[in-house]
């Protein structure tokens, strides 16, 4: 049964990859379920608008898949996102990860993954990730838990060619990545998730991508809750032309079934 659950997932992503264009680096801690026991499935949405002086249009489409039997725990998760400004676009992304988890002691966790990613604004035609590692959880209350990763992971990108400057179109190379997970329940309705990720180049740590994101959840109801986001994203050697620094701030909604 894990195995053909697995294997579904698995088509499932790829076929994810397909309907793309994401960010350098993705936070998966805000998709992983807790609580998940058998089979949930997950989708979400935003839309942001504005008129006036400029006109703006951004809409963002996430689904996730969990399945939790005794010590295994799989999940799914891939999101779309597409933005205009004055008729041109400013945001075309997307990406699908999968993730398997073992537990091996209450407190230690092995866990493996692959994704897929591209952005059209940040020169990002593919990324693809593999690597495996260790979770540990330090803290898991029923208003506070805390939990970090380790994982070694291989990443080949693709970066759209011309005007990258010394910047190579195709990379490949093993990072280190590591993150910190936080989560506060600060009402029976509200919450408060934080993730921050670091991830070095193995052979030169001075190539390194950081990702802090903080989330704030309202539920409106038993299946729906009211999510405020805000993402830092950091990468200290990107293509010529792209920032090396990116915030954003959205809203949105999720509904569970």
């Amino acid at each position: 049964m894990l195995v053909r659950t697995v294997t579904v997932l698995l088509l499932a992503l790829l076929s994810l990859s397909v309907l793309s264009s994401t960010a350098a680096q993705v936070n998966t801690e805000k998709m992983r379920a807790l609580n998940v026991d058998g089979f949930q499935t997950t989708l979400g949405g935003d839309v942001a608008l504005q008129s006036g002086n400029s006109d703006l249009f951004e809409v963002g489409a996430r689904l996730r898949f969990d399945y939790r039997a005794g010590r295994h725990y799989t999940f799914l998760t891939g999101e779309v996102r597409y933005g205009e400004e004055d008729g041109k676009a400013f945001r075309d992304r997307s990406f699908g990860h999968l993730r398997y988890n073992h537990r091996l002691k209450p407190w230690l966790v092995g866990e493996a993954f692959t994704q897929l990613e591209n952005d059209g604004f940040t020169r990002l035609q593919l990324r693809v990730l593999a690597g495996g590692g260790l979770r540990l959880r330090y803290l898991d209350t029923e208003q506070v838990k805390v939990f970090q990763g380790t994982t070694p992971m291989y990443e080949h990108e693709n970066l759209k060619r011309g005007g990258l400057g010394p910047h190579p179109a195709a990379t490949s190379g093993v990072r280190w990545s590591n993150y910190l997970n936080v989560r506060l329940q600060v009402s029976a309705s509200t919450y408060l998730r934080h993730t921050v990720y670091l991830q070095p180049r193995i052979d030169d740590t001075s190539d390194v991508r950081i990702l802090n994101e903080t989330r704030l959840a309202v539920a409106l109801t038993k299946r729906v809750s009211l999510q405020v986001t805000f993402d830092l994203d950091y990468d200290s050697r990107p293509p010529a032309n792209v920032e090396e620094l990116d915030m954003t701030l959205r809203n949105g909604l999720s509904v569970s079934f």
